[in-house]
């Protein structure tokens, strides 16, 4: 059989052969062909985009028509710069957070109380003791105190069932905590949120919030910034309501690996296991000197603690660091206590050979 041209005719005509026989062997005898020749010319026509119907369509009109309402979403542009844009200063703020800077404007030694997790609505809140601290505080010049965090217990979802037992409400944890951080004369240099702190829905929702407005920084879980003194020195000071990490035998397991492996900071200090620990060396490999530090906190009757039979501490509720920037060594530069009065005793006798900005005998 001699070659047939393949126009748009011929094809359509095999395509309505095979549609009409049903079968691509029947079409094929129908028109003189081998069945792949039938097969080529199927695809072909497919290939052209070829219909039987060759006709336009007609198109029925839908029964409603509708309004085309504009979207309230931004455009795609518009968005996507948005989107930069936030990104942009919210990295800002993230990286202005790391190892910030807080100058210290008089001269000589200082001191920071890092008062360990107050709890101060708990019933176990040892207030006596902590009220004690805080007059130290306020009457000794030069000591500063930061919050280690979990300063109420903030009971939320099932742990609600706690307030139950509790001699306070929220509204009194408020006013309790109020009285902590804006009433007791304390000069605080940084307020941390603890895990207790940050199980409010939002910093909005947590009284801290507007508590320290216009006063020291408040970060969530952590802060790593530096004390710049008046001669230029300065300590790079990590806080953290806890570092990962954990030890039955070394309660300062987890500061120690940030301290080997994280950075390089004078001091690592800590709370929320409610025990204390101090320690200090030289990393003999970097030659630098650092204090490890976890305070016990002030909740001194804890139920879950009696029911787990885990021991309780007596001591370390606040941990205190004394800086004298005069140091004429790396070691002595830090010294921390685990009794506040006596690390208050130790800055006013350093203070007391400070004069005029001048070191005197004692």
């Amino acid at each position: 059989m001699p070659a047939v041209a393949l126009t748009d005719e011929v094809l359509r005509q095999t395509m309505k052969t095979v549609a009409e026989c049903d079968s691509n062997t029947v079409a094929a005898t129908q028109l003189g062909m081998n069945e792949s020749t039938v097969r080529r010319h199927l695809r072909i026509a497919a290939q052209r985009g070829l219909s039987l119907d060759s006709s336009p369509k007609k198109v029925h009109a839908p029964p409603l028509t509708f309004p085309e309402f504009p979207s309230g979403q931004p455009t795609d542009d518009v968005l996507l710069d948005h989107m930069c844009r936030q990104f942009d200063r919210q990295h800002q703020a993230f990286m202005a957070r790391k190892w910030f800077e807080v100058g210290v404007n008089m001269d000589g030694p200082i001191g920071i109380a890092w008062m360990g997790d107050p709890h101060v609505d708990s019933d176990g809140c040892n207030w006596p003791l902590l009220r004690h601290h805080a007059s130290i505080l306020e009457k000794t010049e030069g000591m500063f105190g930061a919050n280690i965090g979990d300063t109420t217990d903030n009971w939320i979802g099932r742990l609600q069932r706690l307030y139950m037992h509790s001699g306070q409400s929220r509204e009194t944890a408020v006013q309790l905590a109020e009285i902590l951080i804006s009433k007791l004369g304390i000069d605080w240099i940084l307020l941390l949120r603890g895990n207790h702190d940050m199980w409010s829905k939002s910093k909005r929702d947590d009284p801290l919030t507007w508590m320290q407005r216009g006063g020291a920084p408040m970060e969530d879980w952590q802060a790593q910034f530096k004390l710049r003194f008046p001669n230029g020195r300065s300590a790079r000071i990590w806080a953290a309501h806890d570092f990962p990490g954990h030890s039955l035998w070394n309660p300062l397991h987890g500061p120690q690996r940030s301290a080997k492996t994280r950075a390089e900071a004078d001091l690592y200090v800590c709370g929320h296991k409610h025990n204390y620990a101090l320690f200090s060396t030289q990393d003999a490999d970097r030659g630098n000197v650092y204090w490890l530090a976890r305070a016990r906190g002030y909740k001194f009757i804890d139920m879950h603690a009696e029911v787990n039979g885990y021991a309780s501490q007596s001591e370390g509720a606040s941990i205190v660091s004394v800086f004298d920037p005069d140091a004429t060594s790396p070691a002595g530069f830090i010294q921390c206590f685990a009794d506040v009065e006596a690390g208050a005793e130790f800055l006013t006798f350093l203070r007391r050979k400070w004069n005029g900005g001048r070191m005197v005998a004692a």
